[in-house]
């Protein structure tokens, strides 16, 4: 876990008895969250109520990362529809108070699924075989999000997203980058060259895959929570189908998401990357023929923003025990990028 600045609690809670209703006179206790590598995540009880305090990491953060004001807005916004999310409790953009701006949520009862499956959540045949149709059915229910009627139409901007994005990151690798990865640099020279026409856009999380997801205790596979939007947009929907695919780890995998120690998929069992394309493809009814660029778009980027957080473990600025094997983690993501279009015959 990264070294993380304690909040302030006698400021967190003169803040909370002025703007979040009950919290008069009640007694604060503040323990850092496990899990997560973009924010700070904090538990928050306060007396008999539970809460996620999020807020962003330290150091210089990178243009359009980790802000608490955008995860807090769509996510209110999405309280009453087919997704499902925390309830927000409230927004605090008063970097004074804890140190940065922050945001808290609801504690939702549930488990989150990255390298094994946890005692309260087991593992079976019919589980792994259940969780890739229901974590591509979440990821259509997202993008089919009326945005005029959930109050997000103006939560990004659509217009020329594709080529803004591959800009904003061209300039965020000369800015972070203390070494030369060719592969880095070859697969950002072909994606700059070979930008799609994108006419369709939709709500998209920005960063989906399957850690983003909160699963019921005690169902099969009903998820009872999406999380961590804070780089959420409008965008072409084969952006998330990308990342998703892209973060979705399958036997015999060696690089991509398995360097990330995202390796619970890899294990057997799962539906495979193709098979998630098809039952997205079937229950939206989008073309996917274009999908190789944006997973390795996808791959692209994360090794961009790896590199950043490597950036800031060489500085002191983190100690997280996975920012110290990003030396050879940024290279492999940006591998499995290039295999993507290489399989598809792109290369």
């Amino acid at each position: 876990m990264a070294n993380r600045e304690q909040p302030d609690l006698e400021s967190l809670k003169t803040y909370l008895e002025a703007n979040v209703q009950g919290c008069r006179g009640v007694d604060l206790e503040l323990t850092a969250h496990a899990g997560g590598h973009s924010c700070e995540t904090w538990s928050l009880r306060a007396d008999s109520e539970r809460w996620i305090m999020r807020r962003p990491p330290r150091g210089k953060l990178q243009p359009g990362a980790s802000s608490m004001a955008r995860e807090f807005r769509v996510m209110k916004a999405l309280a009453d529809s087919p997704v499902a999310v925390p309830r927000m409790v409230a927004l605090c953009e008063d970097p004074e108070v804890a140190c940065a701006p922050f945001l808290l949520m609801e504690d939702v009862d549930g488990v989150v699924l990255r390298d094994s499956f946890p005692d309260d959540f087991a593992d079976s045949p019919a589980r792994r075989a259940a969780l890739g149709p229901a974590t591509v059915e979440t990821l259509a229910a997202i993008h089919s999000v009326d945005l005029d009627e959930a109050g997000l139409a103006r939560h990004g901007r659509p217009t020329g997203f594709l080529q803004r994005n591959l800009e904003l990151m061209t300039r965020q690798w000369a800015a972070v980058s203390q070494r030369e990865v060719t592969t880095v640099e070859q697969l950002g020279d072909y994606l700059r060259g070979h930008v799609p026409d994108c006419s369709e856009v939709a709500l998209s999380h920005g960063d989906y895959k399957l850690d983003n997801l909160m699963w019921c205790r005690d169902q099969e596979a009903t998820v009872a929570a999406v999380i961590d939007w804070e780089v959420s947009t409008i965008a072409p929907p084969l952006v998330d189908l990308g990342w998703l695919r892209g973060f979705w780890s399958q036997p015999g995998d060696t690089r991509g998401a398995v360097t990330l120690g995202l390796a619970l998929t890899s294990s057997g069992g799962f539906c495979d990357r193709d098979e998630l394309v098809d039952l997205y493809r079937e229950a939206t009814g989008r073309d996917t023929s274009g999908l190789p660029w944006f997973e390795a778009f996808a791959m692209w980027k994360i090794a961009i923003i790896m590199e950043a957080s490597y950036s800031r473990f060489r500085q002191g600025k983190s100690n997280d025990p996975l920012f110290a094997s990003l030396d050879v983690i940024v290279p492999a993501l940006a591998e499995a990028g290039l295999e993507a279009l290489a399989s598809a015959g792109k290369l």
